[in-house]
């Protein structure tokens, strides 16, 4: 359906780019996921109940959905004089079917997705940085928190009625105490008395109403915006990642703080502020001059708060910088057990655990310190206003200026004048956290990214041609340049043997390849077109990367095997595992592919792991792979195996490039490239490099 929509409005469309930016196995009939996927080729959606006789030509073709399945539907076209319409259903190959109107309204539900290009940003007219501003950029956070206005818009009516019932309690004192108990007016009680319950059952229904509400934003922000951090923790470019693995999880966590504030009733009770002063002015009514106690106790207690704030905020930095250093000692202690184990350096992972939970103890010491102290000036002020109420107005009740119940009346409304104000310490405390983990979530969401959520153009590797021109790079803060001024050109299908020492650039240009670096300098071309042409997904759909470093994930061979292709047949499958020489292995397995392999693969040999990334590569048949040590840590049978089905492969027509150090594998490569210090220094047919190499060795020698 994607792909029809975005022929029909002459959008790039490219399968692997789209899946790459939806979760795995999408639910078919899901309307809001079918919305997002819409987006991700630059349309425009909108969701809405119409009657399918009303709709005007003009927003044809457009979307509608089964009412018993809820299977989406192409509304093509319909006729109103014939009063039939035309329908594609995708689920049957594109196949156009003719019904009236009427059984298409009793077939589908009513809801009607609209599909539109985005003008804005076709227009061609228009510089690419004019399109970029015209079109309305996202917030992470904000934009699905401001989509709930209606509901915030309840909320904050719901918040007035509870605020105005509140006054009901302290009406009712005063008339039973002046009223009720000199008349003995019974009637009176009870017709009070039933009126004020039902204004605290009002207040009961109207305050778990705003509770519920209050969840309802907070579980779709949640879904929305944590979906939002975690693609783009994904798509960070991996240079630009704060603090590795570990900075990223304790920023993803710092959400859970911002949510918490700003959906919850923490957030609610600074709108309870706004009628303190609605109080205030009832108390000046009832009991005139009194309300001038705790009308000055407002700003005390707003200014000791907000004393309190000034040495809590200055520790709000450290506090989160030291929430990292926690993180990363943890993550790497527990994420390279084997090693601390096998080195004995329990101890010093001990010591570095300690030394930072010491360093944070004291940290939050000074901070519950400070908010105990805003907490307990606040309950002072809250029993000296009700003190100062009783003792003046003892002195009111004599001069005759004020009742009994008005002046218990004040001081109930003098506690709820307060009562916003008893937790305003912590409240400002959560912003404080709250408003620097938006600023640090805010920064992380503008790291740069491999690919914009939008799809931006539909290129496909084709052939698998790969060519460097003059291409140079260095990593961040390195002195000596990882790739200096590289030139080589691997025809498609071409097998390729990449040699040279540790640290000589042969992994980074793996990573150039696969696009999961950018050169400084020069250009890498694809097909003959620039590698930036592509969309991440599709490049490395087409040029695969194996990395020295075999990552496995906690569960089964065939989780993992399918990672990178959920939908592969069980005839790939079984094809990839004997290109991988693991054929044998999963055949002999009692448990097969559903074997358990633990934490990274920890239950599997170092060879078996290696198989299975090799495996896990074939099962996406891309057009060139680019292989980093993949026998390394394998014996010389399966090594013999490997290398002898690796040929197999190259002569079906992929392109293999072989950075390696095993001459086995170098052998079935028809040309060996050697690369010293980032540069190419010998490049040409095996037997001719091969000769090179003995004659420099020779010379060496010599010397």
């Amino acid at each position: 359906m994607i792909a029809w929509f975005a022929e029909a409005l002459d959008q790039p469309f490219s399968e692997a780019a789209v899946l790459a930016r939806l979760p795995a196995d999408p639910a078919p009939n899901d309307k809001t996921l079918l919305a997002r996927a819409l987006s991700t080729v630059g349309l425009r959606t909108k969701l809405a109940t119409r009657d399918l006789r009303r709709l005007d030509p003009i927003v044809l073709p457009c979307v509608v959905f089964e009412r018993k399945t809820g299977k989406p539907l192409i509304l093509q076209s319909y006729s109103r004089n014939r009063k039939t319409a035309e329908i594609l259903d995708v689920s049957e190959g594109l196949l156009i079917e003719e019904v009236s109107m009427s059984m298409l309204r009793k077939r589908t539900d009513g809801k009607v997705l609209f599909v539109t290009a985005n003008a804005l940003r076709t227009q061609s007219l228009l510089s690419p940085e004019a399109r970029a501003k015209a079109v309305p950029q996202r917030h992470w956070f904000w934009s699905p928190f401001l989509a709930n206005w209606t509901l915030w818009a309840q909320i904050i009516v719901a918040v007035f009625v509870i605020n105005v019932l509140s006054l009901a309690l302290p009406l009712f004192v005063m008339n039973v105490y002046d009223r009720v108990i000199p008349n003995l007016a019974y009637v009176t009680l009870w017709t009070l008395a039933f009126g004020v319950l039902i204004a605290l059952m009002l207040d009961l229904f109207l305050r778990m109403l705003r509770n519920g509400m209050l969840e309802t934003i907070g579980r779709r922000v949640d879904v929305k915006a944590a979906a939002e951090i975690f693609r783009q923790a994904m798509n960070v470019k991996l240079l630009a990642r704060p603090g590795g693995a570990a900075g990223i999880i304790n920023t993803v966590r710092d959400f859970e703080m911002v949510r918490e504030f700003f959906a919850s009733s923490t957030f609610v009770s600074l709108i309870d502020l706004l009628f303190i002063g609605v109080f205030i002015a009832v108390l000046f009514v009832i009991v005139g001059p009194l309300a001038y106690v705790p009308m000055i106790a407002v700003p005390v207690v707003l200014v000791m708060a907000l004393f309190a704030q000034y040495p809590i905020g200055r520790t709000v930095d450290s506090s989160q910088q030291l929430a990292v250093k926690r993180h990363v000692v943890l993550v790497e202690s527990l994420l390279g057990i084997e090693t601390v184990k096998s080195m004995n350096a329990e101890p010093v992972m001990q010591r570095e655990w300690e030394k930072a939970i010491s360093q944070s103890a004291r940290i939050n010491g000074r901070t519950r310190f400070w908010s105990n102290f805003a907490v307990s000036t606040t309950m002072l002020t809250q029993q000296a206003v009700s003190v100062g109420i009783i003792v003046w107005g003892v002195f009111l009740v004599a001069d005759g200026r004020i009742t009994i119940g008005a002046l218990i009346a004040a001081n109930i409304l003098a506690g709820r004048v307060l009562a916003p104000l008893g937790n305003i310490a912590q409240t400002l405390f959560r912003a404080q956290h709250a408003i620097k983990a938006m600023r640090s979530l805010s920064n992380f969401m503008k790291l740069p990214i491999e690919s914009p959520q939008e799809l931006e153009t539909g290129l496909q590797v084709k052939k698998g041609a790969l060519e460097f021109k003059d291409v140079s790079f260095s990593y961040p803060d390195s002195p000596v340049p990882a790739l200096q001024n590289i030139k080589l050109r691997f025809e498609p299908g071409e097998t390729v043997a990449l040699l040279g020492r540790v640290g000589s650039g042969k992994s980074t240009l793996g990573k150039m390849c696969n696009g999961l670096l950018s050169p400084d300098t020069g250009i890498i071309l694809v097909d003959g077109k620039e590698i930036a042409q592509y969309d991440p997904a599709e490049l490395r759909d087409g040029v695969a990367f194996l990395t020295q470093e075999t990552e496995l994930f906690t569960g089964t061979i065939r989780e993992n095997l399918m990672i990178g292709r959920p939908h592969a047949t069980e005839e790939e499958i079984r094809r990839a595992l004997y290109y991988a020489a693991m054929d044998v292995f999963i055949a002999e397995n009692p448990a097969g592919l559903q074997q358990f392999i633990g934490e990274k693969g920890n239950r599997l040999s170092g060879g078996q792991r290696q198989g299975l990334a090799i495996a896990r590569m074939v099962l996406r048949n891309p057009k060139v792979a680019f292989l980093d040590e993949p026998t390394s840590a394998m014996d010389r049978q399966m090594e013999s195996t490997i290398t002898t089905r690796l040929a197999e492969l190259a002569r079906e027509g992929m392109g293999l490039v072989l950075c390696t150090h095993r001459q086995s594998l170098a052998e079935i490569a028809n040309r060996v490239v050697v690369m010293e210090k980032g540069q190419v220094v010998l490049d040409g047919p095996r037997a001719e490099v091969a000769q090179k190499l003995r004659e420099l060795s020779n010379a060496k020698a010599a010397e």
